[in-house]
Formats: structure tokens, C-alpha cells, sequence
């Protein structure tokens, strides 16, 4: 597949930066290596992105959430920044046709690599902190995350319940609901403790309580936090 022009992009984003500047976000190291492009590649334009987004959102919070604890600041942060949410944003933009991959990479998927993705969009957003400064990239990024935010604090507000954040994540990432099953029980009838598994799409998070639906969350809460690292 080849890649869009930039200035597509720049026209789609409304960016008011110079083609071959921002071109600098999508140069994978594959493509770089076989052309001998001197420019470099993304990544320390990644490294820096994602301070950026790291920053912006946590001033967001910061600022616009003066009564939540840290503990519910925190949370909201790490599933706004999280890979999953930022592929998800990246592929709003239509970030992967504009990817200048090498052909080994290319042929391999590249395209389609979460994690390319994902690292292309920090890189952007580095290329914008260089550029426009930060207030200007910070309104970039709060453009594409707040919504995910305030929906995280509403969550954990409303319910703290591990077991819906679990299945958003579920769908969001694998299209497919968490599977539990109860792996045994013990201790006396009233002081029974249950142990619980549940699997998405090959991947596992157990949990104990002292009744059923504690161990389920338990369990949730294990393996939603594993998926938000992705």
C-alpha cells in the first residue's frame, strides 16, 4: 500500500505546519534504515509525544477536577494515555495510511501494528509541542482524550465497578465479552471464600472473595489492569 500525502493530513487535522515537518512523525525506523532517510526515525519524536500527552492530561485533570483524589486521577490518566485508547484515536485520523513504512515491515502487517500506530500519534504530537508549543498541542490532544476521560470518572464515580470497565475494554479491544468461571470454593458455609478466573481473548486474571461477585471483581480489576498495558 502507499502511503497518503501528507498534506492530506494536515488539511483533515486543520495543521498549519510544513508538510515535510510533519512527515517526521510517520518515518518508521524500517523505512528510514532502507532509504538512508537523514532525517531519523519517530521514536524520539515518540518519546517526546507522549510526555505531551502525559502532561496535557494531567493538567486537564488538575485543573478541571479539583475534588477527585488522586487514586480516581490516576486511574482516569492511565486508561486516557493507555495504548489501546491512543490506537484507537490514531486510527480516527487515518493515521495508518500515512505510515512510511520499509517493504519488509510493510509486507509483515506494519500497517496494522497497534503499536506503530499508536507511537505515530505520540509522534505527532511531539512534532506539534516543537512546532506550536505546548497550549497549542495540549488542546490537540484534549481534542481527541477528554471525552475518554470524563467517561473514566464517571465510571469510577458512579459504580467503581472493575467488571464494566473490564467489558469495555473487552469489546473495545478483542470485539468479545469477559468469560468467568468459578474455580472452587472454600472454608465453612459462613466463611466461605470463592475463587474466580476470567479469560479475554487468551488472556486470564483470577480473584478471590468472600462471596462470589467479590472475587469476580477481584478478578476483573487483575486483568483489566493487565489489558490497559497494552
Amino acid at each position: 500500500m502507499k502511503a497518503k500525502p501528507i498534506e492530506e493530513l494536515a488539511k483533515n487535522i486543520r495543521l498549519k505546519i510544513a508538510p515535510d515537518v510533519l512527515e517526521r512523525a510517520f518515518l518508521h525506523s524500517s523505512y528510514v534504515n532502507e532509504l538512508g532517510d537523514p532525517r531519523g526515525s519517530n521514536e524520539r519524536l515518540e518519546f517526546l509525544g507522549d510526555a505531551v500527552v502525559g502532561l496535557a492530561v494531567t493538567s486537564y485533570l488538575f485543573k478541571e477536577h479539583p475534588d477527585a483524589d488522586e487514586g480516581r486521577l490516576t486511574k482516569a490518566k492511565s486508561v486516557a494515555v493507555s495504548r489501546p485508547v491512543l490506537t484507537e484515536k490514531a486510527r480516527e485520523i487515518d493515521i495508518p495510511a500515512y505510515l512510511r513504512l520499509g517493504r519488509g515491515e510493510e509486507a509483515n502487517h506494519g500497517r496494522t501494528r497497534p503499536n506503530n500506530i499508536g507511537n505515530a500519534f505520540e509522534a505527532l504530537i511531539g512534532v506539534i509541542f516543537l512546532e506550536r508549543g505546548f497550549s497549542y498541542a495540549a488542546k490537540f490532544v484534549l481534542r481527541y482524550l477528554k471525552e475518554d476521560i470524563e467517561r473514566c470518572l464517571v465510571e469510577q464515580s458512579a459504580t467503581g465497578d472493575y467488571k464494566s470497565l473490564l467489558q469495555e475494554s473487552a469489546q473495545r479491544l478483542f470485539d468479545c465479552r469477559p468469560a468467568y468461571s468459578i474455580d472452587n470454593t472454600s472454608g465453612k458455609a459462613h466463611r466461605k471464600e470463592f475463587a474466580v478466573t476470567v479469560a479475554v481473548a487468551g488472556h486470564c486474571g483470577g480473584g478471590r472473595g468472600r462471596s462470589k461477585k467479590e472475587a469476580e471483581q477481584a478478578a476483573a480489576k487483575q486483568l483489566y489492569l493487565i489489558l490497559e498495558e497494552f
